[in-house]
């Protein structure tokens, strides 16, 4: 029931961003470009949002001419030359392929940019356009996304941020973590957030190193940590709801800290310090608001983005091959629409095409049964209709198909991809005064052909590139992982350790293909995915880490630390180092920490 309450406030959503972006395209003599002026709109929204307001603002400003060359250009060159038109979307294909390998919050992004360039050069618009209009749809799309965007936030800019960071606090999920200081970073980070950022980290790191202490200690040594835990636990639970509110809570009581009632270890008995330590961090934090702007470097973000974009560009790694492969694909769909002129069921088969070809192979198999059996299911129906109803009843189907589909989108994408077919054939039937049987035959075999295609490029193997176990990739990660910060180590006491910019690029290439095996590899057991993901957001984070350390140079108290936390990762012990640090030296221990505890706790899961 929720998933069709927010699938019909979607539903609502779509219909003010078309209407409103078709609305204003009228107004402004766009003519017959409205209707891509507000599907392109919507693609842009999706690409650009989900972050703070500010930094999705940049992020628009940055996407905008990216979208009108990508939405515009192969069109404009399609007038001109078929060859160049369809070279020019492949490549756009290409980049948007490879666009997640950036990060996680380049995947709506990429996916956003790929819908738009293909919908715009697939889509058959009734009548002539003028070169102006057709730039002028994708530029007021991105306007209209601008504009709504800022609506939605001014209320309160800040919510997306503190929600990350909340979230992060709760503990568990997937790319939690990573998302929260991906957010802190985007959003101007302010004083009480990094505090809590920092110290919510290090209370949780500590936490992680107590619980896997208690299998060393007596059965009442045991329970009693566990109890201060479950505290410690309720409590951080409690501060991220605080986090959460836009306002500062009028009323948030100090933790209660439960006795352990046993004697302790003395280093078991610094650790709890240590942890109740880093609840009452948070707790000031929360409590002074401290919206001061934190100095951290921008250079830290570029530099970090660069080299996952140079652990990208090889050969050896598996996003590099999806893009490839993605770019072919929908390079041979573009070939078979070109034989197609006039066809108005084009878009539908690149959009499919596009939609199917996934990073996942078995994404790209689930993805590829949805579009099928939807399809069949609704030639079914809709071969039903042709034969009992009118045929001035497919116009009125066509819309109530739409109106119900969309809704289910993501809960149901069998029934939405049926309702298309309902609303494709329907609309293209009444409005062209096409016969609706040819079109529906037709449409099913150019949906078949479009998976065919699909899962022959999702599925080709790349000559000469093996498929390592799932045991292999985590230990090459690690083991990439390792030799970076150990270098790093060495380059903040002063010493020579060679060039790092290639041990950035193997660690990056390595994370990225733990998550991103080879098609045909095999699927990670429902007990590894949950320490895949967990593995990989360390991963990424020491790689991070290390680039930071790199910005503040050496000698610093810091390069002990690097060092151990790469002994760490084969199972030693790590702690914070012992002399005084700043603000942002701690943050970046307490990551750290937290990191290595993460990639350790996945070890035994897979197979390291």
């Amino acid at each position: 029931m929720k998933g069709l309450v927010k699938g019909v406030g979607m539903l609502g959503f779509v219909v003010v961003v078309i209407g409103a972006t078709a609305g204003i395209g009228v107004a402004i003599g766009l003519g017959n470009t409205v209707i891509l002026a507000g599907l392109t709109a919507l693609f842009c929204f999706i690409a650009a949002t989900g972050g703070p307001l500010r930094s999705d603002l940049v992020l628009l400003a940055g996407y905008a001419p990216v979208v009108v060359a990508g939405v515009a250009g192969p069109r404009l060159l399609g007038a001109v030359s078929d060859i160049t038109a369809i070279a020019l979307l492949t490549v756009v294909v290409f980049a948007a392929a490879l666009l997640p390998a950036l990060g996680p919050r380049f995947v709506t992004v990429g996916l956003g940019l790929g819908m738009a360039s293909v919908f715009g050069y697939g889509f058959q618009l009734t009548g002539t356009a003028t070169a102006g209009q057709i730039i002028g749809a994708p530029a007021l799309a991105v306007g209209v996304a601008i504009v709504l965007r800022l609506l939605l936030g001014i209320g309160d800019p800040g919510k997306p941020t503190r929600e990350a960071l909340a979230d992060a606090l709760a503990g568990g999920g997937k790319d939690i973590a990573e998302r929260a200081v991906r957010l802190w970073l985007a959003d101007r980070p302010r004083q009480w957030q990094t505090r809590v950022l920092g110290a919510g980290m290090r209370a949780r790191a500590t936490a992680a190193v107590l619980d896997d202490r208690r299998r060393t200690l007596t059965e009442d040594q045991s329970a009693a940590l566990r109890t201060i835990l479950d505290a410690a636990e309720a409590e951080l639970g409690r501060l991220a709801e605080a986090v959460r509110a836009k306002d500062v809570p009028d009323d948030l009581p100090a933790a209660e800290r439960p006795g352990s009632g046993v004697a302790l270890p003395g280093e078991t008995r610094r650790l709890v310090d240590e942890l109740w330590s880093g609840v009452d961090a948070v707790r000031d934090a929360v409590l002074t608001r401290d919206e001061s702007v934190v100095d951290v470097p921008r250079a830290a973000v570029r530099a970090a983005l660069r080299r996952e974009a140079e652990g990208a560009l090889s050969w050896r790694s598996a996003q590099l091959r999806h893009a490839v492969r993605c770019a072919l694909g929908m390079l041979l769909a573009l070939i078979v629409a070109r034989f197609r002129p006039g066809d108005p069921l084009t878009v539908s088969f690149l959009m499919t095409t596009f939609a199917v070809l996934q990073p996942e192979w078995r994404d790209t198999l689930s993805k590829a049964w949805q579009r099928v059996g939807g399809a069949l299911g609704g030639a079914v129906v809709l071969a039903l209709v042709l034969w009992l109803l009118p045929p001035g009843a497919l116009l009125p189907l066509a819309l109530i198909a739409l109106l119900a589909g969309f809704p289910l989108m993501q809960s149901r994408p069998l029934v939405f991809n049926g309702c298309m077919v309902l609303m494709s054939v329907g609309m293209n039937s009444a409005t062209k005064h096409l016969d609706a049987r040819t079109l529906l035959v037709e449409y099913v075999l150019l949906m078949v052909l479009a998976v065919v295609i699909a899962l022959l490029f999702g599925f080709a193997a790349v000559p000469g590139v093996r498929k390592p176990s799932l045991a292999e990739r985590f230990d090459e990660a690690v083991d990439t992982t390792r030799e970076l910060l150990t270098a790093v180590a060495a380059v903040l006491r002063g010493e020579s350790a060679g060039r790092l910019a290639p041990r950035f690029r193997a660690a990056a290439r390595a994370q990225q293909d733990l998550r991103a095996p080879e098609p045909g590899s095999k699927a990670p057991g429902p007990d590894q995915q949950a320490a895949l993901d967990a593995a990989a957001e360390g991963l990424r984070g020491l790689a991070a880490s290390a680039g930071a350390l790199l910005l503040r140079g050496g000698p610093t108290p810091m390069a002990d630390f690097t060092a151990e936390a790469a002994q760490a990762l084969g199972g030693s012990a790590i702690a914070a180092p012992g002399e005084p640090l700043d603000e942002e030296q701690r943050l970046v221990a307490d990551t750290v920490i937290a990191d290595v505890l993460r990639v350790r706790h996945a070890a035994p899961a897979l197979g390291g």
